[in-house]
């Protein structure tokens, strides 16, 4: 429980410091222990998701690139 609250703080504070139109990149584990990573640009409103972080990586390249 310790740790859940403290990660929690921690997303909260990073919530209130971050640039609003800053690229968001975040992973989630399923019930099922299967990784998925997420990236949402909200100066775009484009987003990506994957099983693969490498995936993910070529997408903000390509992003960026454009």
């Amino acid at each position: 429980m310790r740790i859940f609250l403290h990660d929690l703080w921690e997303k909260f504070v990073k919530s209130l410091l971050a640039d609003p139109n800053d690229l968001q990149v975040w992973q989630k584990v399923d019930r099922y222990g299967n990784t998925y990573w997420n990236a949402y640009h909200p100066a775009t409103g484009k987003s990506f998701s994957s099983g693969s972080e490498a995936d993910v990586s070529m997408w903000i390249e390509q992003l960026y690139k454009s």
